[in-house]
């Protein structure tokens, strides 16, 4: 008997083990969440097809279809998730793609694009912004070290070394309508452009300092301020047009430099 008892014991710990193994392996997983950056990627993704995709159709040249096809599966992926939102961008997502592969009309592109990214704060969906305020002396030096060998002066044409990419580098803010575009620029790269990704080699802070200094450059020095500032988190998703509409031509001289 008491065999039999030390028998039973020992095997005591053996199928608590077992009992545990089998309850986990009946719940089912915990759901992925959507990281920030993803959001911000699927922001971009619409961003580039906006922009380039009217650049190809253009020439009537539709060879760069593929690549940025394949970067809006990449960003459906990048973003999938069981909640409302990621459901939601990844049927706006399939929209822009099917209409890429038809290839409809450029405008007809672009509103698809322009609307998607304006709904997104209403799903519930939030943006990157500045953690800090950005330093536009600091964005100035930035900019001549890792942007200027490809586009050149911010307001001038690329330089000679660039003759040889393809598509040539345009103007920094000449397709970027805010400084949150600006960022994802640097942050992604392009799609089928020698545009690299800077993730790796600037920090956050160094891609919102380029961003603000490269849309604070496109105006004149500001003559009288007499605009409150605005928070940089605000001033991030503003475009110049919609300074304008709010507080009248000119304020952007202003506004794009004195911020909080």
């Amino acid at each position: 008997m008491r065999l039999r008892r030390r028998q039973t014991n020992a095997a005591r710990p053996v199928v608590r083990l077992l009992l545990v193994l089998a309850v986990a392996a009946c719940r089912r997983p915990e759901p992925r969440a959507v990281p920030a950056a993803g959001w911000d990627r699927a922001a971009f993704a619409l961003q580039l097809v906006r922009t380039e995709y009217r650049e190809q159709t253009e020439t009537g040249d539709f060879s760069g279809v593929p690549p940025l096809v394949a970067m809006v599966d990449g960003t459906r992926t990048a973003v999938a998730g069981p909640d409302e939102r990621a459901r939601w961008l990844d049927q706006a997502l399939v929209r822009v793609r099917d209409a890429l592969l038809a290839h409809a009309p450029s405008r007809t592109v672009a509103r698809m694009c322009t609307e998607t990214t304006a709904q997104l704060a209403g799903h519930g969906i939030r943006l990157a912004t500045p953690r800090a305020r950005p330093d536009l002396a600091r964005g100035a030096s930035l900019y001549q070290l890792a942007c200027a060998p490809c586009h050149g002066p911010p307001r001038g044409p690329p330089p000679p070394a660039a003759a040889h990419l393809v598509p040539r580098p345009p103007r920094p803010t000449e397709s970027a309508q805010t400084p949150y575009e600006l960022f994802n620029r640097t942050t992604f790269g392009g799609a089928g452009t020698p545009m690299p990704s800077f993730a790796e080699t600037l920090s956050e802070a160094d891609r919102w300092d380029i961003a603000f200094y490269l849309f604070a450059d496109r105006w004149p020095p500001c003559g009288e301020a007499r605009w409150p500032p605005l928070p940089a988190a605000t001033l991030a998703h503003l475009s110049d047009a919609d300074i304008w509409r709010a507080d009248g031509w000119g304020a952007a001289a202003c506004l794009r430099r004195n911020f909080r």
